[in-house]
C-alpha cells in the first residue's frame, strides 16, 4: 500500500491525497502512540446540529454536511491519525425506524465524502479514514428494529461493502455490546479484506462484575467469542472512564493484536448526549496516560470527548514511544 500523504502543489495550491495507510503499520512498529478522533454525534450537538430521535446524527449528513466536515477538520488539526466516518448510525437498521433506508446508499455515500474533503482541506501530514459500523440500535425494543437472523448478515456485508468501496482504509466496528450482532458484524467487515478494529463497550452489571453494554455477556465472554474472527485490533469505547482500566485489563488478557482505547464522558437520553460533569482534556489525559502504560497504542475519545481533549493527547503523547510514557 501507498502511504496518504497530502502534498501541496506549489503552482496551483492544490492538496493531491495519495492512498494507503502503510503510515498506520509504521508507527506502531516503530512504537508510536497513534491518535484516534474524539466523538463525531456528540461533537455536532455542542455546535448546534438536531439529532433524529430515531437514527442520531445520521440526518445531519443531510440537513447539516458543512458542520460535519468542520468536525474532521477540527479533529484533523488537533493532530489525529484516523478520523472517523459518520457512518456509526447510517446502518439499514439504524435507519429503519426513522423511515431512513430508501437514503441507506446516499448517507453513507455521503459521509465517507465529507470525511476525505475534510482531511483534503486540513491535512498536512498522513490520516487515514475509517468507516464506522455499530452493530447496535436507537430502539427501545431492539427485536422491531434488526433483520432476522437470516438477513442480518447481509446488511451488515452491504455497509460493509460500500465503505470499502468508497474508499475507506479501515473498518471500524463501534459499540460491539452483544456476542450475536457483534459477529455477525465482524464477518461482514473481514469479508471485505480491509483492517477491521473492533470496539467492545462495557458498563457493570447487577453484581459489579464488567459486562458487554447489553449486559447480556460479560466482556471476557464476548472478547472470546469475537476475537477468533478477524481483526488487527481491538479497542475499551463507549465506556465510562472509571471502568475502563478494568475493562482494558478484561481486553488486554484475552486479546493478541493491537491495542486501544476511546472512553466516553457524560451520559445518553435519547436522542441527546447529557454533558453534565464531562471530564476536562487535562484530566482525560491523565487517565490516558494509565492507559498507555498499560499497553494501549491508540488513544482517542467517544461521545462527550472533543477536539480540546484530542489536542490535549496530541500535546502530551503525540510521536511518543510506548517505552518513553512507560518510564514518566
Amino acid at each position: 500500500m501507498m502511504i496518504r500523504v497530502t502534498e501541496i502543489n506549489s503552482a496551483s495550491g492544490h492538496r493531491e491525497i495519495m492512498t494507503g495507510i502503510s503510515f498506520i503499520e509504521d508507527k506502531l512498529q516503530q512504537g508510536q502512540i497513534l491518535l484516534l478522533d474524539g466523538a463525531t454525534g456528540t461533537e455536532l450537538e455542542k455546535r448546534g446540529v438536531p439529532m433524529n430521535s430515531k437514527a442520531w446524527s445520521a440526518e445531519a449528513i443531510i440537513t447539516h454536511p458543512e458542520i460535519i466536515q468542520a468536525v474532521h477538520e477540527d479533529y484533523i488539526r488537533a493532530g489525529v491519525d484516523i478520523i472517523t466516518v459518520n457512518s456509526f448510525s447510517t446502518a439499514r437498521h439504524m435507519l429503519l425506524p426513522a423511515g431512513l433506508t430508501g437514503q441507506f446508499r446516499h448517507l453513507n455515500l455521503e459521509a465517507v465524502k465529507l470525511a476525505f474533503h475534510a482531511r483534503e482541506m486540513a491535512a498536512s501530514t498522513p490520516v487515514a479514514i475509517a468507516g464506522s459500523i455499530a452493530p447496535t440500535t436507537f430502539c427501545s425494543d431492539p427485536t422491531k428494529c434488526y433483520p432476522p437472523l437470516s438477513e442480518a448478515y447481509s446488511w451488515y456485508v452491504e455497509q460493509a461493502e460500500l465503505l470499502a468501496v468508497s474508499g475507506v482504509d479501515i473498518l471500524l466496528i463501534e459499540m460491539i455490546e452483544d456476542i450475536e450482532q457483534g459477529t455477525l458484524a465482524v464477518k461482514a467487515a473481514c469479508s471485505t479484506g480491509l483492517p477491521v478494529w473492533l470496539g467492545f463497550s462495557c458498563r457493570r452489571g447487577d453484581a459489579g462484575e464488567m459486562m458487554l453494554w447489553e449486559r447480556g455477556q460479560t466482556l471476557a465472554e464476548g472478547v472470546d467469542a469475537i476475537a477468533g474472527i478477524g481483526g488487527t485490533a481491538a479497542f475499551i469505547m463507549h465506556t465510562e472512564v472509571a471502568d475502563t482500566v478494568e475493562a482494558f485489563s478484561i481486553l488486554k488478557s484475552r486479546w493478541q493484536g493491537t491495542l486501544g482505547v476511546y472512553a466516553h464522558s457524560g451520559h445518553f437520553v435519547m436522542p441527546n448526549w447529557k454533558f453534565n460533569d464531562v471530564i476536562s482534556p487535562a484530566a482525560y489525559a491523565r487517565e490516558a496516560g494509565g492507559w498507555i502504560r498499560s499497553g494501549a497504542r491508540i488513544i482517542g475519545g467517544c461521545c462527550g470527548i472533543g477536539p480540546a481533549h484530542i489536542s490535549e493527547l496530541k500535546r502530551q503523547y503525540g510521536g511518543k514511544m510506548m517505552e518513553e510514557k512507560s518510564q514518566e
